[in-house]
């Protein structure tokens, strides 16, 4: 099944955000390393950070339309592989370094599960990376256009974490000049989408929203970007940076 109307335009309006995708990574980059798997690659919008710093990276996606484009997108890199196919009903692939996802665990009913799962696949010392939208208060229309099934708080996401034999060792909020907007968009205005020009004005912002972020904390933002690791290597999810 192909993905929803409104979640592909974002992930194509996603790919031409180069200042939003590479800010992204920045944040993302210290926690990357070794044998990677990357759940929900998209078109491989972030797979492309994940080929240069880890050794070797398994993409995979639910969509055929979004992982044939990020086959043929890595078709001369031997050492990323893109597989078609449910993360959680994948085949034998070892264990990884590290596991990502960004943006896809509130699209999933049962994200403790889903954790649970990727968590026994992480190699001792190995993490998994997330972002996710944050502020249960900010879901709107935007979210359910989307597929956004929740949105996490820095407490909701830790307690899933640790249903799944996880813990937190970093927590931030990320982005905070997104939230307003989001929030007109999605509960005032009850839009399913922002209009094409205001993204394309955000990202040209970038480089100002990130120091605003850099000199807040940021104590609130659109979205929260984490690590875990198993319980028994982890820290108290409390401990969270």
């Amino acid at each position: 099944m192909s993905a929803p109307g409104a979640q592909t335009l974002w992930l194509e309006r996603l790919d031409e955000a180069v200042n939003f995708t590479r800010w992204v990574g920045d944040e993302i980059r210290p926690f990357l390393r070794g044998r990677a798997l990357e759940v929900g690659c998209g078109s491989g919008t972030h797979t492309e950070l994940l080929a240069r710093c880890c050794e070797t990276v398994v993409a995979v996606d639910l969509d055929p339309v979004f992982a044939a484009a990020a086959r043929g997108r890595f078709a001369g890199n031997p050492n990323v592989q893109v597989i078609e196919g449910d993360a959680r009903r994948l085949p034998e692939l070892g264990r990884f370094d590290t596991i990502v996802m960004l943006d896809v665990l509130e699209h999933i009913d049962d994200d403790v599960g889903t954790l649970a799962d990727l968590g026994r696949r992480l190699t001792e010392g190995g993490r998994l990376v997330l972002k996710v939208p944050a502020h249960p208060a900010l879901y709107g229309a935007l979210d359910a256009a989307i597929g956004h099934r929740r949105r996490y708080g820095r407490k909701s996401l830790a307690a899933a974490a640790e249903r799944a034999g996880l813990a937190l060792v970093h927590c931030k909020f990320f982005n905070l000049a997104a939230a307003p907007g989001w929030w007109l968009n999605g509960r005032v205005l009850k839009r399913g989408e922002p209009p094409e020009g205001q993204i394309r004005l955000y990202d040209r912002l970038v480089p100002a929203f990130r120091l605003i972020d850099r000199f807040t904390g940021p104590p609130f933002g659109a979205s929260l970007i984490a690590a875990a690791e198993p319980l028994s290597a982890g820290r108290n999810a409390a401990d969270a940076g």
